[in-house]
């Protein structure tokens, strides 16, 4: 293990870098003064990825880091709620009277009541510690309690956020429903009202994880439809309209999710078109439509909008000199997985450059853990159907 290679990389933030030289570790390593640094370096800069890797594979959660710190007191005293929850995602014994679960609710709730780091930026997350740690001890709070610790910060990004729709998600009732659609529809309180929309949505993720019928949908599934369907038409709130847009996308069950969201492709707002792009397809009758609006998504500013569009667009059957030319333009955009979408789709139009694109990526990736492996697998397998399909190999082109 090289440590001082592998603590520069997650001081400049490069987890992949990080997780593909770690790929070849030995326990003995793993059970190593090393690791233990390496936890604690990445769990002080938030590489939650990381951390999760480090304890998957074994590091000692418990062991003190440098200065005698002990890691659950430090990521409950600092409001780091991610990386709480690697640290302790391999213990299963939350109810005990002495448990790190219990340790951590204590602290956070006392850091809470002192106001440490309420200037910080970003904000901690203590509210989103105590809503997990409560849950994991069994203590079940109203929707009201959970939705006034999310708009604290009243941040959809934020985990104070996130973890109470997450935790109202799982209960996946009607009741939860009706509390979610009265909140979405309370137009005085702009925050509350992108609550209740984000938890709408979740609710619906949850159910699909219940075990029911393949074919199974909420109960709950025709009201949230018919309350989201006009606001994609009159919502002129950017953050709520793209919640909404992903809330739709998952109850919609008339299958015209691309019809419906089409317009917001143009959308002045960046997360608007962020959300879009990951609902677009041209497998369907406004195929021209969708096609035009993936071409335009293609050139956004934000790099997952880019790859969402180009991945997109190497599954069209359209084969022209101007596509290609979009997917030759973006062999050297700034995004990875921009620059690896483009060379796909290339490729599966038997143009050689593709092909010389994804041989150049392919050679980079050292094992399983570096960027790109999973995703060349997918590509790989889609040219071995574009072979079978028409009985050539890409050389013959």
């Amino acid at each position: 293990m090289d440590l001082p290679l592998l603590l520069a990389a997650v001081e400049r933030g490069d987890d992949d870098a990080v997780l593909e030289a770690l790929f070849d570790a030995t326990s003995d390593e793993l059970a190593g003064d090393d690791a233990v640094a390496l936890l604690a370096a990445a769990a002080r800069v938030g590489r939650q990825q990381v951390v999760d890797h480090l304890v998957l594979w074994g590091v000692d959660v418990t062991r003190p880091w440098d200065g005698g710190t002990d890691p659950v007191a430090w990521a409950a005293q600092n409001g780091r709620s991610l990386v709480l929850q690697a640290l302790l995602s391999r213990n299963d014994d939350p109810l005990s009277s002495d448990s790190p679960h219990r340790r951590a609710l204590r602290i956070a709730r006392d850091t809470l009541a002192s106001g440490a780091g309420r200037e910080a930026d970003p904000p901690p997350a203590h509210w989103a510690i105590v809503t997990d740690m409560e849950a994991a001890l069994g203590v079940r709070h109203s929707p009201d309690e959970l939705m006034a610790r999310a708009l604290v910060h009243a941040d959809p990004h934020h985990d104070d956020w996130s973890v109470s729709v997450l935790h109202l998600g799982t209960r996946a009732d009607q009741e939860t429903f009706d509390w979610a659609l009265e909140a979405a529809r309370d137009t005085a309180d702009a925050d509350r009202r992108r609550f209740g929309i984000d938890t709408m949505d979740q609710l619906a993720f949850s159910y699909g994880l219940l075990p029911l019928p393949d074919d199974a949908v909420p109960p709950f599934a025709r009201e949230a439809e018919d309350f989201l369907r006009p606001l994609l038409r009159s919502e002129q709130d950017p953050r709520t309209l793209a919640l909404a847009i992903g809330a739709f996308a998952t109850y919609n069950n008339a299958g015209d999710t691309v019809a419906a969201v089409l317009p917001h492709a143009y959308h002045a707002d960046p997360r608007v078109r962020a959300r879009v792009s990951m609902f677009l397809h041209t497998n369907t009758d406004r195929h021209q439509e969708a096609f035009a609006a993936l071409v335009h998504l293609a050139g956004d500013s934000v790099p997952v909008t880019r790859a969402n569009a180009l991945s997109r667009l190497l599954m069209s059957d359209v084969d022209t000199p101007e596509l290609r030319a979009l997917f030759t333009a973006h062999l050297t955009d700034p995004s990875f997985d921009a620059r690896l979408e483009a060379a796909a789709g290339l490729a599966l139009r038997g143009d050689e450059r593709g092909r010389a694109a994804l041989d150049e990526i392919r050679s980079g990736i050292k094992n399983m853990n570096s960027p790109g492996w999973g995703r060349l697998g997918d590509i790989d397998y889609l040219l071995r159907k574009r072979v079978g399909a028409t009985g050539t190999t890409l050389r013959d082109h």
